[in-house]
């Protein structure tokens, strides 16, 4: 076996190994070093020393990075579902624990479910006044002090 075929062979070892971490991340991360790995392969196979193969696979896996990955990443992976509790933004609800941005506490009830409470503005917001739901993020509920 000629050292061509046989440098070309590493490389499609590597390409190999890039598709199985893929398969097993399935987080976009390895992909774009199979692309790099091709070019090596195929330059290896043509007689290209071992300083142009690893040129080539850097310089084509780190484009394959930068231009298609922002691409694939919007098509491919998928964003949170939008859920029905952003319905209870502008609802008045009634302060179960104080809320309070010093000390990171706070709970709000919307329905049976306990929310963490956070004040938008970071004021205090006694237990047992109202407040109206001014956002939601995750599991924090951003609150603005009504006086009722």
């Amino acid at each position: 076996m000629s050292p061509n075929v046989i440098a070309a062979t590493i490389w499609i070892i590597v390409f190999a190994v890039m598709i199985i971490w893929e398969i097993i991340s399935l987080g976009l991360t390895s992909i774009w070093f199979c692309g790099g790995a091709i070019a090596a392969a195929v330059a290896a196979y043509y007689g290209a020393n071992i300083y142009i193969q690893i040129v080539l696979f850097i310089v084509v896996s780190t484009v394959l990075l930068l231009a298609i990955r922002p691409i694939a990443k919007k098509k491919l992976l998928t964003t949170a579902a939008p859920t029905n509790i952003d319905r209870n933004i502008g609802k008045k609800v009634k302060v179960i624990e104080t809320v309070d941005s010093s000390t990171g506490t706070g709970l709000i009830k919307i329905g049976d479910v306990e929310w963490r409470a956070v004040s938008e503005n970071g004021r205090t917001i006694a237990k047992d006044s109202f407040a109206e739901i001014v956002n939601i993020e995750g599991t924090r509920v951003y609150l603005r002090e009504v006086n009722e």
